[in-house]
């Protein structure tokens, strides 16, 4: 038995103890997600156009980690259109970074390992650059975007006469509260999977200014800056939706009420 089967079991396990039914289902929802990505992939190399495959993987992936894991209701409903929009904004601010940077395609670093490829293999590399950031930044989004609509969904359940505003400024709050853990988990992630690039710049005797101006380092801080961009934005758009959601389904519940 692999160490990645005995880790995969042991996760299972764990899963079902702590979490029980639901701890199960998001066992699942992981290898959904790699299927996904895979189909994703498969998608590129086909020759779809890669905005489409990058719509079409966000908008699944949003759909099955908030739709399945936590039904349907206002509040995924609510967190799901604050990751949607944030999304879209984060792909034209990644696109304008990439452009301005030219930070997109193989650094020299890993041309020395790839130089016996060819590099003709027919993909924009800008819009491919584009599908990674958001790949590496929509889990953070998600579980951000339903932090913040949960407490405000029960928050108007315990004290319906908060109006939008108020509403409003309670998701900020509870925002405020866990943006810098979020944005140190983009953080530590990159940095993490890095880490042996740190090593090697310094075994190789790079200068800082060398370092702080190599492409490869470039392309992973950019990155790590992106995903405190997405995280950042999140946090009023998804209270801003949620906050207009749960009102107008309070308004419509109430005008039913009344009719009858």
């Amino acid at each position: 038995m692999s160490v990645i089967t005995i880790l995969g079991l042991l996760l299972l396990i764990l899963m079902m103890i702590f979490g029980g039914k639901k701890g199960l289902i998001s066992f699942f929802t992981l290898f959904l997600n790699f299927i996904i990505l895979i189909i994703s992939i498969l998608l590129i190399i086909f020759g779809i156009p890669i905005y489409l495959v990058t719509f079409f993987f966000f908008i699944v992936i949003a759909a099955i980690n908030l739709f399945v894991l936590n039904s349907y209701n206002v509040k995924t409903q609510a967190a799901f259109i604050g990751t949607i929009v944030t999304t879209l904004i984060l792909i034209l601010v990644i696109f304008f970074s990439i452009k301005l940077g030219h930070l997109q395609g193989f650094a020299t670093e890993q041309q020395d390992e790839t130089y016996v490829y060819s590099m003709n293999i027919g993909i924009d590399m800008v819009q491919f650059m584009v599908f990674t950031i958001v790949l590496a930044v929509i889990a953070a989004v998600i579980d951000l975007a339903i932090t913040i609509s949960s407490p405000m969904y029960e928050l108007n359940e315990t004290n319906p006469n908060l109006n939008q505003h108020q509403l409003f400024q309670s998701g900020m709050r509870v925002g405020r509260e866990i943006i810098a853990t979020s944005a140190n988990t983009i953080y530590l992630a990159y940095f993490g999977g890095q880490l042996t690039l740190f090593f090697w710049f310094f075994k190789l005797h790079y200068s800082f200014g060398h370092i702080i101006n190599s492409k490869i380092f470039t392309q992973e801080f950019v990155s790590i800056l992106l995903g405190g961009i997405a995280v950042a934005i999140s946090i009023p758009i998804t209270a801003w939706i949620t906050a207009f959601m749960i009102k107008r389904t309070n308004y419509k519940s109430s005008s039913t009420t009344q009719k009858h």
